[in-house]
């Protein structure tokens, strides 16, 4: 079996979906389907109306068509993603977003600028899986309606008709195995929405019943299968901080425990080497290193181990073992941005050195032959594309090379890292990038990562730049809590160290408004996710600071949120904010909706209607709260969406009502009409 990156998003807020959701919307095809339906279910009876969106009529109206206008290049930028080979290594298959929304395409591997051609036709994103051992075909998720439930397909690779193997059975699946020596059943974990616990499953690889395997009562998800298809790995995940791998016979169902022999360890992935013999796995060993173990599968004895030194709080964050078995690659979070290592599978010493820009990315799959490895990777000035690495030598050559016009009109953006110093003083690595011509104080847009554990890298935004163009300096902090600079930094937000990540808001905020480029009476917050509840708590907490406000999915209310998100999340997040019975009034005390009285500054929210992890009713609260007050307060919600913008048309609708609404409360002082 082809080893193909797993990650475990360890900060996801996979929450149950509390709305409505779109009912059998129309499978991929292999042509242009029919429009999907996207009727939803109506709430329920004891739950409150959904609140109106906002819809702009008139002189508002124009503006925000008139940015859609300046926004559609930028949008039409597409990225290329979630690349690998074909077997026989002469295609690539790759995600892309040039028609809108994330589809598969494939192209000649040899030509970066050959043709791309479109492998079907779906009204639904989709992602990568792996090819099917024989070549033919290749297996991929797609949800409905950005629900996160993931169902697995098989599409052939001769253009016939895809094929749902598992049909009629919704459930937040996990990605899919199947075994190269054992093609005849799919393994994957997954779990209903309001569950805590998840489970292992097979299914035979033409489609059919699923079949238990394993089932822990605690989240965790099934990272590898040997090639054989006789073991597979599973990481059971009670949090962020605590987790334990355990070996699992596929045969019987039966665990045993693999690593760590004691201790809280955190776990970011593990495989198998292509003989079944060696686990690979990467972790923090429960401190402040970052390690890539070798365990005896059968034992787990540790044979070989990788030391992460630059720097040495990195994250291992994917591993991926070449089928010759001599070689594997690394990507790893490294703070403010990513990495890739190779190393020789045996004794874990360093290959061929890869120096990649600096920017965020990472490994997708080898060819069968080891020789070549796809990557994705990003710049500030270059959109995430698919590259690939010489794997004798290191050298990165482009593996698509497409013209996107938009980005030769790019005005230079000026990037940069400071380290901004909390009030305790602990330094907040933090992201910096401005128009490189300007003219005058510039407004200030602080963008929130989601997670709590995730963090903001050096990267391509078509938001970022857009908004960079237009004459605003864009800063991304990465204050206490975040992942990828140590496991101390990552925990200090948790419980009670919430109140001290609150104070790194306004740190940060007071930083930015002090800065010789920065107009101090126009710095706006924004945020996405656990971000856009970083909004909320900026403008309940410190007004003052603030010219307006961006909440993007944030969380208004953390006694709804906990009892309304799956019991998947909920568990994991017990450690991160605190239970919700001994915790209530700590809970009560951080909510934004609690303090909703405090918020003066205009504020524009975003929602999607199918969001499983933040349901849609934690940013109606805000807005009916701030409706009841008559504190300014826009509200979009896209109907087809989740915890995303994946869709052209709602990125395209979203930056415009942005963009207008900045003007109308922080406007450029050099703007110029669009």
């Amino acid at each position: 079996m082809r080893t193909f990156p797993y990650v475990v998003v360890s900060a996801g807020l996979l929450a149950a979906c509390a709305s409505p959701r779109p009912s059998s919307p129309e499978a991929p095809v292999a042509v242009s389907p029919a429009p999907l339906a996207a009727e939803g279910t109506p709430p329920a009876e004891s739950s409150p109306a959904p609140v109106a969106p906002d819809t702009a009529t008139g002189a508002e109206a124009a503006r925000i068509e008139a940015f859609s206008r300046q926004v559609t290049p930028y949008v039409d930028a597409f990225v290329n993603s979630e690349a690998l080979f074909t077997r026989d290594g002469k295609q690539v298959l790759f995600v892309s977003s040039r028609d809108g929304l994330p589809q598969v395409y494939r192209a000649d591997a040899a030509s970066p600028t050959s043709p791309a051609t479109r492998l079907l036709a779906s009204k639904e994103r989709v992602t990568l899986v792996d090819t099917t051992p024989d070549g033919q075909s290749l297996l991929i998720l797609s949800d409905k309606g950005a629900d996160e439930n993931w169902s697995i397909w098989k599409v052939g690779l001769d253009g016939s008709a895809p094929v749902e193997l598992t049909p009629g059975e919704t459930m937040n699946r996990d990605t899919a195995f199947l075994p190269d020596l054992a093609p005849d059943t799919i393994y994957f974990s997954g779990r209903r929405m309001n569950e805590a616990a998840s489970t292992v499953y097979a299914i035979p690889a033409t489609g059919g019943p699923s079949r238990v395997i394993y089932r822990d009562d605690k989240p965790g998800f099934l990272t590898h299968v040997s090639r054989d298809g006789q073991q597979g790995l599973f990481v059971r995940y009670p949090s962020a901080s605590e987790n334990y791998l355990l070996h699992i016979d596929l045969a019987s169902g039966k665990t045993r425990p693999l690593f760590p022999a004691s201790g809280k360890v955190s776990i970011f992935g593990a495989q198998f080497s292509p003989d079944g013999r060696t686990v690979y796995v990467s972790t923090d060993g429960g401190g402040e290193q970052s390690w890539l173990l070798a365990l005896e599968s059968a034992t787990g004895k540790e044979l070989a181990r990788y030391v992460e030194k630059s720097p040495a709080t990195a994250i291992i964050q994917s591993i991926n073992v070449a089928n010759t078995g001599d070689v594997l690659a690394l990507s790893l979070v490294a703070g403010n941005r990513s990495e890739v290592r190779l190393l020789d599978a045996r004794t874990l010493k360093p290959r061929a050195r890869v120096e990649m820009p600096l920017g965020q990315g990472g490994i997708q799959a080898f060819s069968e032959d080891g020789r070549r490895l796809a990557a994705i990777w990003s710049t500030p000035s270059s959109v995430t594309d698919v590259w690939v690495i010489d794997v004798k030598t290191g050298k990165v050559s482009p593996l698509r090379k497409e013209p996107r016009p938009a980005l030769k009109e790019l005005p230079a953006i000026e990037t940069s890292i400071a380290e901004i110093r909390a009030h305790d003083g602990l330094a907040l690595p933090t992201n910096v990038y401005l128009p490189k011509k300007r003219a005058g104080k510039l407004p200030v847009i602080v963008s929130y990562h989601g997670g709590p554990a995730g963090n903001s890298k050096i990267k391509w935004s078509a938001t970022t730049a857009f908004f960079v163009s237009q004459g605003y300096a864009w800063v991304e902090p990465n204050v206490r809590g975040s992942g990828g600079f140590g496991r101390a930094f990552e925990a200090a937000d948790n419980g009670a160290g919430r109140l001290e990540a609150f104070k790194d808001i306004e740190t940060v905020g007071r930083w930015a408004a002090s800065q010789p480029w920065a107009d101090p009476d126009r710095v706006i917050i924004y945020g996405g996710s656990y971000g856009g509840y970083t909004v909320l708590i900026g403008l309940t907490r410190m007004p003052d600071l603030w010219r307006a406000g961006v909440d993007v999915f944030g969380v208004a209310n953390m006694k709804t949120f906990m009892a309304t998100t799956s019991g998947f999340i909920r568990e994991i997040f017990l450690l991160e904010f605190g239970d919700p019975d001994k915790d209530a009034a700590f809970l009560e005390s951080i909510s934004p909706l609690k303090d909703v009285g405090q918020i003066v500054d205009p504020l524009l929210v975003y929602a999607g209607a199918n969001d499983p992890r933040v349901p849609r009713g934690e940013s109606d609260q805000i807005v009916r709260a701030l409706r009841e007050r008559k504190v300014p307060v826009e509200y979009m919600v896209a109907e087809n969406e989740g915890h995303s913008l994946s869709r052209r048309e709602n990125q395209i609708e979203f930056m415009a009502r942005m963009a207008r609404f900045l003007e109308a409360h922080a406007a450029p002082r050099q703007a110029s009409a669009p």
